[in-house]
């Protein structure tokens, strides 16, 4: 039995090193070999065994294959007696997952068919049998691989189950290699753009746009964006909350900004210096900013609700509180808006 299985490994090893000549005809046909473990059915009453196998594939398609397989050697009766096994299965192989042309993939596939198992100790003894299985390959190139495989074996005249345990390289003799792809169909010419602003001719409603314009789907120039912006500081006097007249000409600026502007709301923040409790100068704060809103309203029609007052006592300095002059700049309301506009 050693001898066959040495002599099947050298079969698979010969086989290997042939692999990188060339195929003449590239027909869809692997041959498979390698050993197998036989585990008998007990009511046979045999040792199991190891086998050389070989077997041949023709791929009807990437998924169904049909396979004959052979196997034989000698195997012991539990009384020492030597007996020679062989079998012969033909059947249908079925692979999920892509093949021609593949490599580096396992492909797991199931097997069923028929064939016969003899066991021929002194006596002969032929048995029709069924089997069924499953296994992996795994193409290492698009035409060399390894597979693992695991099959029972029923004989319909004994009714006896043996299993066959194998390992197997395998070479695949069809086309590895997609057919020449047909020559790529002429690109079409671009389509002309006379200004270079992105939109061809054919469709451009605004011809000769300077260079360097943003245009809409039609070639038209796009809405250029601007930015507004105002600043109202307003200062008042220690421990007043009355606006000085001197800046009644930049609440009006701010009035007109918002009136421009009609969806802009505003908060107007008043500030103290840090003299007197914190509490009163919170209220101071927040007096200051009211009476320039109450301004705003009165004497410009600002609607109320787009202005809100809010006081922020001496919590937000902008000069020192240690000298006179950073005292009166912090005694001060201010109003500050940005917005972005096309036009």
């Amino acid at each position: 039995m050693k001898s066959r299985i040495l002599a099947g490994i050298a079969v698979a090893a010969t086989a290997a090193t042939m692999l990188s000549a060339p195929v003449a005809a590239e027909a869809p046909i692997t041959v498979n070999l390698g050993a197998a473990k036989w585990v008998f059915d007990g009511d046979r009453r045999l040792d199991d065994t190891w086998t050389p196998w070989v077997g041949l594939e023709y791929a009807f398609s990437d998924n169904w294959a049909a396979e004959v397989l052979y196997a034989e050697d000698d195997a012991r009766h539990l009384d020492g007696s030597k007996v020679d096994v062989s079998t012969w299965q033909v059947g249908m192989l079925y692979y999920a997952g892509s093949y021609i042309g593949g490599a580096n993939r396992v492909r797991p596939y199931g097997t069923f068919g028929m064939g016969e198992i003899d066991v021929d100790g002194g006596g002969y003894d032929r048995e029709t049998t069924a089997h069924a299985g499953g296994g992996v390959r795994w193409m290492m190139t698009p035409r060399f691989g390894a597979r693992l495989e695991a099959r029972m074996l029923h004989s319909l005249d004994e009714n006896e189950n043996d299993l066959l345990f194998s390992a197997g390289v395998n070479y695949y003799f069809g086309q590895v290699q997609a057919a020449a792809a047909a020559e790529p169909a002429r690109a079409p010419a671009a389509p002309v753009d006379s200004d270079g602003d992105g939109v061809p001719d054919d469709r451009d409603q605004c011809p000769g746009t300077p260079p360097g314009t943003r245009v809409d789907a039609n070639g038209c120039p796009l809405p250029v964006a601007q930015v507004a912006s105002i600043k109202l500081k307003v200062n008042f006097d220690f421990d007043s909350s009355v606006v000085k007249e001197q800046y009644f000409t930049d609440i009006r600026e701010l009035a007109e900004f918002l009136k421009r502007f009609d969806d802009l709301q505003v908060e107007v923040e008043g500030h103290t210096d840090s003299v007197g409790p914190e509490s009163y100068n919170e209220k101071l704060s927040q007096s200051r900013a009211k009476a320039v809103v109450d301004v705003l309203v009165n004497q410009h029609g600002i609607a109320s609700n787009r202005l809100q007052p809010k006081g922020y006592g001496e919590s937000r300095p902008v000069a020192s509180n240690d000298t006179r002059e950073g005292r009166a700049e912090n005694r001060r309301v201010m109003a500050t808006l940005e917005v972005e506009y096309e036009e």
